[in-house]
């Protein structure tokens, strides 16, 4: 349905929302992991209306929906029009709990598929937009597609469109490189190969530049729609080209030498005699969502999710690295000879966790009724044990796309179990292993600053006065803002800072500020950076119980890009130290 709204529309005017068959496609589409492929119709947020193009934002998944509830309709289309929405994703990747853009996104005309940038926390997307056009002598209402971009650290997003966009042309089906600095869309403006073509765009710092078209192989003399860009190398799109299987069929092509390959048909399950959409896959191509007009879904257009047990996009022999690991006494960092180590693969990703990637077992708590669910990873078959030299150092060759579960033992030392992701520790790290007899470290004898203010001191007076003190620009650290790791739940010690901020917003209105959220380095940088965004809502969403309007409060996540202490990537460090990276700052923004 949505493909044949999207077709009527462009023929109209109004409105845009590989390899051949025959041909023999070895090198990018794991055929073993298509055989186990399972498909699941995302029945929660389904309705019998529209759901389409699934995008992720952040820790959540937007998409295009309509509702026959809505007071707008399409006469064009015989639709109402489309809005933008988000859902929840729970432990099995499950999308839920589906929620509305607010009015600043949705419009009164067509909103359409999006793309994030975590780095700016900038939402873009498609808008219908209309202009006045000469018509046979006649001024008429005509509509356009653009492409916009929300900054959406402010509570209420400011909408802009960006500068790409073309009079009189629709542009629109956003998506980004990992980085945001490189943007894919699809544009009907002159001089493509066909109907919609797919472009590349640029951004230097200020503006989107270096428009160019994708070229022959990707772009046919049909319509190529839908993109989205898989860890910078590989590009996924729909098309309507004649050699599918039937409506808008899902391509992938990937860069080698810097050049689109030809790209190739995705075979069933995900391409169909229907139309199929808007695929995005997770770094680990293990797991992703599509959509679908297929028969047996609940309504017009359906989001379909996609779960491998292998990477259903191929590695070659370039995946495989070598890995230099150096085994240290926590106390003195002194090297250990001969300790052994044991590799062991997993079948997780670590930045999406998926319950049925581990073995559960159900422990009884400490009280009455409690009950303790203790997860493991679920493991292939381990490599052969091996030790550090007197240096201690040991080196392996494993895959690079692939997980690792690193179990370390010595004698006199505790052992150590991580999780190793090469894309995280690189091709030298350390581990350090706590003697035995080690007492519990007291967390205010390890950070670096001093500064700290105790968790048990009242902290209202002293902030009032540094707030009132402040001038625009100035920064207060709240050292004892924390969270724990991995979380953006605040730590019960955070809410005596929150509740003093509180108390002065409250008694001085003209007051706003911007809330800088960081987080220690451990973690990938691009989850890091989302988690940070997550505290900082975190921390804005409290001080709104607390009656504090949110158009006062900003918000930005800079992830682990501001480390305040040597505890950076691949340096061994004490929880203590690592905590005191973990901190939320107030920038006055006007006082």
């Amino acid at each position: 349905m949505f493909r044949s709204a999207y077709i009527h529309i462009v023929i109209l005017g109004l409105l845009v929302l590989g390899c051949s068959r025959m041909a023999v496609c070895q090198t990018l589409v794991n055929v073993d992991a298509i055989k186990g492929i399972k498909i699941y119709n995302e029945a929660l947020i389904n309705t019998p209306n529209l759901e389409s193009s699934p995008a992720f934002m952040g820790d959540k998944i937007a998409f295009v929906y309509t509702d026959v509830k809505g007071t707008l309709f399409d006469k064009e289309i015989g639709e109402p029009f489309f809005n933008l929405a988000y859902a929840q994703v729970d432990i099995n990747n499950t999308l839920l709990n589906r929620s509305p853009y607010n009015k600043r996104i949705n419009s009164d005309l067509h909103e359409g598929p999006a793309a994030y940038d975590a780095h700016q926390n900038r939402m873009f997307f498609t808008r219908s937009h209309k202009e006045k056009r000469l018509y046979r002598g006649v001024e008429t209402d005509t509509f356009f597609l653009r492409i916009m971009t929300a900054d959406l650290n402010p509570a209420k997003p400011d909408v802009k469109p960006v500068n790409i966009n073309v009079a009189n042309y629709s542009v629109c089906h956003p998506a980004l490189s990992e980085d945001g600095k490189t943007m894919v869309f699809s544009s009907n403006k002159p001089n493509g190969n066909g109907g919609m073509d797919l472009y590349f765009a640029y951004f230097d710092g200020v503006e989107w530049t270096g428009i160019i078209n994708a070229g022959i192989e990707i772009n046919s003399n049909k319509n190529e729609v839908f993109p989205f860009l898989l860890n910078d190398s590989i590009l996924i799109y729909a098309s309507d080209r004649p050699q599918g299987m039937g409506g808008l069929d899902l391509y992938v092509s990937n860069l080698k030498n810097g050049v689109w390959q030809k790209p190739e048909a995705l075979p069933e399950p995900f391409n169909s005699l229907f139309d199929d959409l808007g695929m995005i896959v997770r770094e680990n191509s293990k797991s992703g969502y599509f959509t679908s007009n297929r028969p047996g879904g609940k309504g017009k257009d359906d989001i379909y999710r996609f779960e491998s047990a292998q990477p259903i996009f191929g590695t070659d022999i370039r995946d495989i690295v070598t890995s230099t690991i150096q085994v240290l006494d926590k106390l003195t960092l002194e090297p250990l000879a001969n300790a052994a180590i044991t590799l062991t693969p997993l079948d997780i990703d670590v930045n999406n966790f998926t319950l049925s990637s581990y073995n559960v077992d159900m422990l009884s708590g400490k009280d009455p009724g409690d009950l303790i669910l203790k997860l493991s990873p679920k493991k292939g078959q381990k490599f052969p044990e091996f030790y550090t030299a007197e240096n201690g150092k040991a080196a392996f060759q494993i895959k690079k796309s692939q997980k690792y579960l690193i179990s370390t033992k010595t004698p006199g030392f505790a052992p150590l179990e991580l999780i190793f992701d090469y894309q995280v520790f690189g091709p030298e790290f350390n581990i350090v292993l706590e003697p035995e007899d080690l007492a519990v470290e007291d967390i205010t004898n390890n950070i670096d600053d001093k500064s700290i203010i105790d968790e048990n001191q009242s902290v209202g007076t002293t902030l009032d006065s540094i707030l009132i003190d402040s001038k625009a620009g100035d920064v207060v650290v709240f050292e004892n803002i924390y969270y724990n790791y991995n979380s953006s739940q605040l730590q019960k010690v955070a809410m005596d800072e929150l509740d003093a901020l509180a108390r002065t917003m409250t008694a001085r209105p003209q007051l706003k500020i911007r809330l800088e959220a960081h987080t220690d380095s451990r973690g990938t940088s691009q989850y890091n950076l989302q988690l940070s965004i997550d505290r900082a809502n975190a921390v804005r969403n409290y001080l709104t119980t607390q009656g504090i309007d949110e158009e006062r409060i900003n918000i930005r996540g800079f992830g682990e890009s501001k480390i305040r202490n040597k505890c950076t990537d691949h340096v061994p460090c004490t929880e203590a130290q690592h905590s005191y990276n973990r901190r939320t700052e107030v920038v006055i923004e006007e006082n």
